[in-house]
């Protein structure tokens, strides 16, 4: 296996660097507009039935567009806005020392062979906070396992798989299920008058916890790790801690903050919930999420340091935050290539029509209710190479799948539990990912010349274990006529 991961990674290392690759697919972005508006590719809308037209980028609208909206494509590209937030808190908890104190406690209360298993639970229950886990977890997957004497690049790897790969699980219903369950709902109002409820795949996902972190504890220890033994690597860890006691002002402070957030959110009339239905879920709270976890991080590093002396002044604070900057550096510069590649591909309607004319030929496929399922995972986990978004995929993809497999017997539950299996699948080996960079900035820290091959390799195998295995338990769910979640 090691000799075939080589040998990919020495192919995949030829791909361009994420930036050049990015700059390449703006070039076919607009070449492709100018050839679809020249020979009238389109498609139509199988929701609202409108005709969908590429569009030329090269016409006088689409100058306007690129030039006029380049700024804005990038200051409301959405995982920019949360990423330099969380990276700022996280910031303070570094140099404040309340980050390597944590992981040094963590590393050393945790039984090394449970190390990966709680790595990869954290991974999959991440979902929760919807992207904050990329942000949040993955640098502290890669620190704990180079703070237990293993590669930092194998808990990185496993802690994408489990946060990407993993994403549609969870123990708790969260956002994913409130956003695919109203998407289904829509879709299937157009053949019959009846919701797809929120937990309708509940009872599969929670299995699919476990098949999750077993299959990609598993993946890292026979596969990633021995594949890394040799790989020499830099601690980047910072300078030597004792683990101190947290102290009684930063209890407080915690007791504080916890308090502050059942304040926020568990009254029926609470600030955080909708005002009208009282839900948390489709509430304010989901759009607070990501303020209120950096806001509890920085408060909690800033009385840290103060209580350390490490901040002793209004300078030394400061300093932590532009340090923070300094380090998201090439993940900003990249993020503005990206946001135009989104921008003008979704202007262009280029994304919308092939994904129309993609979901249509499957749906024009004759086969059994498995078989078309299958078709439809494969389908999926192709699409999701080029589309990541996995709400905007859904809403493209579900007005044609979700009736056409209604009407010939395929519950609508099961055709979302099939996407939702392919497109969590997928998302770790696709460089057009936006949080691939990100993950591909961490990963550079431990190996300075880290390139989209070596992790896409790394990657692979958890790619397809996952696909494979969590298809292959799907798939069973469903000849065993086993509910996907209550009825």
């Amino acid at each position: 296996m090691s000799s075939v991961l080589q040998s990919i990674e020495r192919v995949a290392n030829r791909i361009p660097h994420p930036m050049a690759l990015f700059v390449y697919l703006c070039a076919l972005v607009i070449l492709f507009s100018v050839l679809g508006d020249a020979f009238k590719w389109g498609a139509q809308h199988p929701a609202s039935g409108e005709w969908l037209q590429v569009q030329s980028l090269v016409g006088r609208d689409g100058w306007i567009f690129m030039l006029g909206s380049m700024v804005k494509n990038f200051m409301n590209f959405g995982p920019v806005g949360p990423v330099l937030m969380i990276a700022l808190a996280f910031a303070l908890a570094e140099k404040s020392g309340l980050l390597p104190t944590l992981i040094l406690s963590l590393t050393r209360v945790t039984h090394k062979q449970l190390l990966a298993v709680m790595v990869a639970f954290l991974g999959v229950m991440s979902s929760i906070a919807v992207d904050s886990g990329y942000v949040v977890l993955l640098p502290l997957c890669a620190a704990m396992f180079a703070a237990a004497g293993r590669h930092p690049l194998a808990g990185l790897t496993l802690g994408f798989a489990c946060v990407s790969g993993g994403f549609s699980a969870n123990l708790m219903v969260g956002p994913v299920d409130a956003i695919l369950a109203g998407i289904s709902t829509e879709a299937l109002s157009l053949v019959a008058d009846r919701e797809v409820s929120i937990l309708a795949n509940y009872y599969f996902m929670l299995a699919s916890v476990v098949l999750i972190v077993g299959v990609s504890v598993l993946v890292n220890r026979f596969w990633v790790e021995p594949y890394l033994k040799d790989s020499p690597y830099e601690t980047v860890a910072p300078e030597p801690l004792a683990v101190h006691n947290l102290g009684w002002v930063f209890w407080a402070a915690l007791v504080g903050i916890v308090v502050g957030w059942l304040v926020l959110t568990v009254p029926d009339q609470a600030v955080l919930r909708n005002a009208s239905t009282g839900s948390l879920i489709k509430g304010p709270f989901m759009g607070s999420l990501v303020a209120l976890i950096a806001l509890s991080v920085a408060l909690l590093s800033t009385v840290y340091g103060v209580q350390q002396g490490r901040f002793r002044s209004w300078s030394d604070w400061v300093k932590a935050l532009e340090q923070g900057i300094r380090d998201l550096a090439p993940y900003l510069v990249l993020m503005f290539v990206v946001a135009q590649f989104i921008a003008w591909f979704k202007w262009s309607a280029l994304g919308t029509v092939l994904a129309v004319h993609l979901a249509a030929l499957l749906q024009s496929m004759a086969i059994s209710p498995a078989w078309a399922l299958l078709a439809l995972i494969v389908f999926t986990g192709c699409l999701n190479l080029m589309v990541g978004s996995a709400s905007a995929k859904w809403a493209l993809l579900a007005p044609v799948l979700v009736p056409a497999f209604y009407l010939i017997g395929i519950e609508p539950e099961a055709v979302q539990g099939a996407y939702r299996v392919a497109d969590s699948s997928t998302n770790i080996i696709t460089p057009l990912m936006p949080y691939f960079p990100l993950v591909l900035m961490y990963a550079q820290k431990y190996e300075h010349k880290v390139g989209v091959g070596r992790l896409l390799t790394l990657m692979l195998p958890h790619a397809v274990a996952l696909l494979l295995m969590w298809s292959a338990m799907f798939t069973l769910w469903i000849l065993l006529d086993i509910p996907l979640g209550p009825m």
